[in-house]
């Protein structure tokens, strides 16, 4: 064992502990692609870079104005300028402004970590599937359903998670691919044996589904925080927005879903409200909480070591809860 090994068993020794030794070969091969950063996945991705899981950032956005806003612990707005200022690019993006503070992280990464530049559009189909795990925001439904087809023509099981927060809520869509299979945890140092997700949606059929009649066992209607991810989806894609409300009252009408559906107990749950949200979405705890606990679910589906959230995940920061939503091919 050479020092480079040392090292690295003296820096994820606690996870090596905790995961074992086996998990963390795992994550330390495995790369992960980002697509277009926000508070929720800059907190995803410092967690898994720390914990030594290579990081590919793919955002073409123009730097800074499409990370102004963006609240994230580490990735400071006036750092990532710094950054910029220094590489000295009048056409800077947001991958190569942020990619000196990614390497930063974890040096055990130097040479595993990179970036994309170009948009979506002009990336193959097969680009995609060359990644252990992708984790998106501000995608568009169409943007998703492509990258979910592409990955379903692989036979490996690769994680897809799409995710965005919005003032105090955040969901989740999670695609741990057709063919994943994992152990569920039984006790210490105990695992079931080889099990399947079930039953199984893939993103693109998560995004076609109606939200009409979207129901769980413990909802008698679609939740409020997934149609309103929805609804910001559609209305981030637009490049020349319209006005929030008036899109939100048509949108509404053509999903068949009665404005009720955004109703809130605990926050004012006002078109004009959504309105200031879809503006200004991103809460700094909110994107902290949520990016830690998806973190985990990327984890998991890199070691095939517990049970995965299937298949959507709702977050609340007024409670501080985060549930798991079960979209089925009955509501198709």
């Amino acid at each position: 064992m050479g020092p480079r090994a040392d090292k690295h068993d003296d820096v994820y020794d606690r996870q090596i502990r905790l995961w074992g030794a086996d998990a963390q070969k795992k994550m330390s091969n495995a790369r992960v692609l980002y697509i277009n950063l926000t508070g929720v996945t800059c907190e995803i991705m410092k967690n898994l870079v720390l914990a030594g899981v290579a990081a590919v950032v793919c955002d073409s956005r123009p730097y800074p104005e499409a990370v102004r806003e963006m609240p994230c612990s580490f990735f400071h707005a006036e750092d990532m300028e710094s950054a910029a200022s220094e590489i000295g690019s009048s056409q800077c993006t947001v991958a190569k402004s942020v990619q000196p503070k990614v390497e930063e992280l974890n040096p055990l990464l130097a040479g595993r970590n990179s970036i994309e530049e170009r948009p979506i559009a002009e990336l193959s189909d097969e680009f995609f599937t060359q990644f252990d795990a992708i984790v998106a925001s501000r995608l568009t439904v169409e943007e998703a359903k492509r990258i979910s087809t592409s990955l379903q023509k692989v036979e490996e099981g690769k994680l897809f998670i799409v995710t965005d927060t919005f003032g105090f809520d955040g969901c989740a869509h999670l695609d741990f691919g057709a063919n994943h299979k994992f152990r569920r945890e039984l006790g210490k140092d105990k695992l079931s044996d080889l099990m399947s997700v079930e039953p199984y949606l893939s993103m693109a059929d998560m995004m076609s589904i109606s939200l009409e009649g979207a129901k769980g066992r413990w909802d008698k209607s679609v939740p409020r925080i997934l149609v309103l991810h929805r609804l910001l989806m559609d209305y981030w894609r637009l490049g020349d927005k319209p006005e929030f409300a008036k899109y939100a009252q048509d949108w509404l009408a053509i999903s068949k879903l009665s404005p009720s559906v955004l109703a809130s107990d605990v926050q004012d749950s006002s078109l004009d409200a959504l309105a200031e949200i879809a503006q200004h979405p991103e809460v700094s705890p909110v994107c902290a909480v949520l990016g830690g606990i998806l973190g985990n679910e990327v984890i998991k589906s890199l070691t095939g070591k517990g049970e995965p959230a299937n298949n959507v995940m709702l977050f609340s920061g007024f409670d501080g809860g985060c549930r798991s939503f079960l979209l089925t091919k009955n509501e198709a």
